[in-house]
């Protein structure tokens, strides 16, 4: 790996860690986004787990000093992340993804609020549109995606998106779910709170993430997010249970139709795409239930 600019030495208290999966040059905006970060360079770490063997570094690709790139050949972000976790040297961890571009206070104001007695933190997440990104994808990201403060505050649960915690817990209750291609970070979070650590939401910790750039990329993230959750819970419903999550899926969005700061013909379009979305979904989850395929990756 070159270096670049970043001095380093052993007094680190974070690392960060990243999976990246054939997606180099949107890594480099977030590795961009770390160097500028307001905490001491020498006090973090990136880890950096490449979970595509077949995927090579491209030539000349720049990489921080105080970073180091790791190789997982197991399939899946959660076993990416839990060889870092292995791998890492700090007392607390961050996590984001290889598209997320870091506020350069994102980790000193995490360490901030992790010494407040918390013990993990769910970060703000802000969209952006993406070059030759569709208006329709990002008004529909902007409505249903990344709800971080309610999944935080109402749910106990968070996104590794960003997620910063004490590495501690991992060591008390377990690592991510490496069966789960999608859902395990809820999974976790989860199983963190209702064991009593403590999650708050982070409203100055704050990634900026891109929207999906058109209806396809968003029919595909869906059947990726239905089989997270069919291997972590819908392949144990009831029949009535299964009948009630499709039935509520599949109902009309009317209060789209309340949404302020989009017009009418958007609105139509909303409610549209949304049902069609949900509609994959639904059928995703009975071609998984059939066995007619395996759960999507990416």
């Amino acid at each position: 790996m070159e270096s670049c600019r970043i001095s380093f030495d052993e007094r680190m208290i974070i690392s960060v860690i990243i999976p990246v999966f054939k997606d180099w040059k949107r890594l480099s905006r977030c590795l961009e986004g770390l160097d500028k970060q307001t905490l001491s360079k020498e006090e973090f770490e990136i880890l950096i787990v490449n979970n595509d063997p077949k995927s090579k570094v491209p030539e000349g690709y720049c990489f921080p000093v105080n970073s180091k790139l790791i190789h997982q050949s197991i399939p899946g972000s959660y076993a990416a992340r839990n060889l870092a976790i292995a791998t890492a040297k700090s007392e607390y961890l961050a996590f984001t993804d290889s598209d997320c571009i870091p506020k350069e206070d994102w980790l000193e104001n995490a360490l901030e609020l992790l010494s407040s007695g918390l013990d993990l933190v769910g970060g703000k997440i802000t969209l952006f549109k993406p070059s030759k990104g569709t208006d329709l994808a990002y008004i529909y990201e902007h409505h249903f995606s990344f709800n971080q403060k309610k999944n935080v505050q109402e749910k106990g649960q968070s996104v590794t998106a960003n997620l910063i915690g004490k590495r501690a817990i991992f060591q008390d209750i377990g690592l991510f779910r490496e069966d789960l291609l999608s859902g395990g970070d809820f999974e976790w979070t989860r199983r963190a709170t209702s064991k009593g650590y403590k999650i708050g939401f982070g409203e100055n910790v704050i990634v900026s993430h891109p929207a999906r750039k058109n209806l396809k990329q968003l029919v595909k993230k869906r059947k990726r997010t239905v089989g997270g959750m069919y291997f972590m819970n819908f392949h144990k419903f009831s029949s009535k249970q299964r009948l009630e999550y499709t039935l509520m899926a599949l109902r009309p969005r009317v209060t789209i139709f309340t949404y302020q700061g989009i017009g009418l013909k958007q609105k139509f379009q909303l409610f549209f795409a949304t049902w069609y979305v949900e509609f994959i979904g639904v059928m995703e989850l009975f071609l998984l239930d059939k066995r007619f395929k395996g759960a999507e990756r990416l």
